[in-house]
């Protein structure tokens, strides 16, 4: 009879309860995914990418990047002339990958040739995620997006 009980333990602690990882072992995985897909070290200076023929670069202030104050966000455009002369607002919008945080997009105003800045807030994710996504939207060419971390 032990043999049987033991037998019945082993089969259902192998079907129900060892393909759940525990919630520390899942943050963990999550966090090494993370680190995977970051393509800003924005800490480190602006980032880089290309839209089309123009190149788009985004910077955050001050440094190191923290939720929950306030940062100024500044995005030039280096490339189509016609484009950016057109260009009066871009939209950056912020979201947290996988979580839906709420509609967070922070206007940004021409302050130069090529260059457009504004003020917002990152805010604070109560799971403890550091992984945003800043996607630049220039009506003109389309979208661009940066995937970065904030400190808490």
């Amino acid at each position: 009879m032990r043999h049987i009980a033991a037998v019945f333990g082993l089969v259902v602690f192998a079907l129900f309860i060892a393909p759940f990882p525990s919630a520390r072992t899942g943050q963990a995985i999550a966090a090494a995914d993370a680190e995977k897909i970051v393509d800003c070290e924005i800490d480190k200076g602006p980032c880089s990418k290309v839209i089309g023929t123009m190149e788009v670069i985004l910077d955050i202030n001050p440094k190191p990047v923290k939720a929950m104050k306030e940062l100024s966000f500044t995005v030039k455009l280096i490339g189509e002339g016609k484009v950016i002369s057109g260009t009066r607002v871009i939209t950056l919008d912020l979201a947290m990958p996988g979580m839906y945080m709420g509609k967070n997009a922070v206007m940004l105003g021409r302050n130069g040739p090529s260059t457009f800045s504004g003020k917002g807030v990152i805010p604070k994710c109560p799971s403890g995620r550091r992984l945003w996504q800043a996607t630049v939207e220039i009506r003109e060419m389309g979208n661009v997006s940066f995937l970065f971390n904030v400190a808490y």
